[in-house]
């Protein structure tokens, strides 16, 4: 009997073998750390020399370190197949609870061809894949990188102050998603998500009629991301432009309606030599909020960024401006972000990089937040 088991088991490793053969095995990896000091003057509305100063410093561990495992294979029809595993140091491992359900925790399938690319699984959104993205081009990928959280206190504002991305913007929920090829400069991509709620770090049964509030664009039924993109170079100028519609079904909670969202976004990108600057104009509208209340939403943001980088040096700026109608408030609830970086390139994967940043969040006419952040920023890829 022992003997038969172990022939099995040989059996079994060497067709594991034979399989591993006809894929290519790669892994790379990230890892970040940070290091930053913030000066908050108004925290949650109060004065810090009354309320208690809550700004922070030290070290950080950052939120996007991670390792990647990637296969390929080729079908017999000549249609590419490229598996991605990643596995980051999120809630999951004992990291910050607000990188879980991010896309830095990647699991999905892409089969590529003539026909461009599908794939299916816990991914990016079409439109995270397409706009072009200020909020991720100056050194530090500040404030994409979300360090103003770890080093200050923001406003609590039970309205919001809006986003600065689209919905489902660098999320993960399992979707399946379809990007053309490129055609004389043009390419287009949808992705169609059928539960928000369904992240990376949620249950495969998660219940996605027991939902929360849309208000913030968190959680929608049916997300369709479309997102239509042209970009060429011409005598040294690359130019591109980015236009996308979002569409998605909210919930009824507890007796309460909300709109579904319909949000539009457009970018464009100009680079010359080491230069780039972008901007991007977000249109959210009333989407997710309360139906019977039609004083609130005209939710919209504006990103402006630029970047410069020569020989192993870079610089950038980037400025971010969100307004947000709440109801029964005669002034919008604004969040005002802007950030100096810059960078330098050590070489072999490792970069050095620094930034100073602002933030002021307004709840109406009161001023919520008012907080500075210098902040270091290590990072090795490989």
């Amino acid at each position: 009997m022992k003997k038969t088991l172990f022939s099995i088991l040989a059996l079994v490793y060497a067709v594991m073998l034979v399989s591993v053969a006809k894929a290519e095995i790669s892994i790379s990896g990230y890892q970040e750390f940070y290091m930053g000091s913030g000066d908050q003057s108004k925290i949650l509305g109060n004065d810090a020399s009354t309320y208690g100063d809550t700004s922070f410093s030290g070290l950080s561990n950052g939120r996007f370190t991670r390792i990647t495992f990637v296969g390929k294979t080729t079908l017999d029809s000549g249609i590419e197949v490229t598996g991605t595993l990643n596995l980051a140091k999120d809630s999951d491992d004992g990291g910050d609870n607000d990188t879980s359900n991010v896309g830095v925790d990647q699991n999905d399938i892409i089969f590529s061809g003539s026909f461009g690319n599908i794939a299916i699984g816990n991914n990016f959104s079409a439109g995270t894949m397409m706009h072009f993205r200020g909020t991720t081009l100056i050194p530090t990928a500040e404030p994409d990188n979300d360090q103003r959280n770890r080093f200050g206190t923001m406003g609590d504002d039970t309205g919001g102050f809006g986003r600065q991305d689209e919905a489902g913007y660098a999320l993960d929920p399992i979707k399946i998603r379809y990007m053309s090829n490129v055609y004389e400069g043009f390419s287009m991509g949808v992705s169609y998500t059928p539960c928000s709620a369904r992240g990376s770090g949620s249950a495969s049964a998660t219940d996605c009629n027991t939902g929360t509030a849309p208000t913030t664009h968190g959680q929608y039924s049916s997300l369709t991301d479309w997102v239509l993109k042209y970009q060429t170079e011409m005598d040294g100028v690359g130019i591109g432009f980015t236009y996308g519609i979002q569409t998605g079904t909210s919930q009824i909670i507890t007796g309460t309606e909300y709109n579904d969202l319909e949000g539009t976004t457009y970018s464009a990108q100009l680079t010359y030599g080491g230069l780039t600057a972008i901007y991007r104009n977000l249109d959210l509208g009333d989407s997710g909020q309360v139906k019977t209340q039609t004083d609130d939403g005209d939710e919209s943001a504006d990103i402006i960024a630029v970047r410069y980088d020569m020989g192993n040096f870079s610089i950038g700026y980037a400025s971010v401006e969100v307004e947000k109608g709440v109801t029964s408030q005669t002034a919008n609830n604004e969040d005002s972000f802007s950030a100096l970086g810059v960078g330098y390139n050590l070489g072999g994967g490792v970069n050095l990089e620094a930034a100073y940043m602002s933030v002021e969040q307004m709840s109406g006419t009161t001023t919520e937040t008012d907080l500075d952040i210098i902040l270091t920023k290590l990072s090795f890829g490989f």
